[in-house]
């Protein structure tokens, strides 16, 4: 029972690291299930217990399939927020350097102001 269950969760997490869709543990489960019903009635054992091991074949590949995926998934977001927050600043400073200079050519500042902003700025100083 305990290879079984080892077995079981073994391919499930194989299928889920290899990024295999959820539907790849349909065949696997019936594969073992049918496994596990003809070793035990040609064994004699007792249908509870037979059921008990169907029970563990079927399950076992999905929790391998869960667990593998699910750590895998959060290994590599971990890896790649590590990697993006180390490079971000060096990224971000080129990038807002080189927007400003493009900025700069495309569009120049005028050296003095135009007459309307003149008067307003004017009339909220009498103010």
């Amino acid at each position: 029972m305990i290879v079984l269950l080892i077995l079981g969760v073994a391919v499930g997490a194989i299928l889920g690291l290899h990024h295999f869709k959820v539907f790849a543990l349909l065949p696997v489960m019936f594969l073992v299930a049918a496994g596990v019903v003809a070793n035990g009635v040609a064994s004699g054992l007792d249908p509870r217990t037979i059921a008990f091991g169907l029970l563990v074949a079927v399950v076992s590949p999905q929790i391998g399939y869960l667990v593998s995926s699910v750590g895998v998934s959060y290994i590599v977001a971990e890896y790649l927020r590590a990697r993006a927050s180390n490079r971000k600043p060096v990224l971000l400073h080129a990038m807002q350097t080189m927007i400003g200079q493009e900025l700069r050519a495309a569009f120049e500042l005028p050296q003095a102001l135009p007459r309307e902003m003149v008067a307003l700025l004017a009339q909220m100083d009498g103010r």
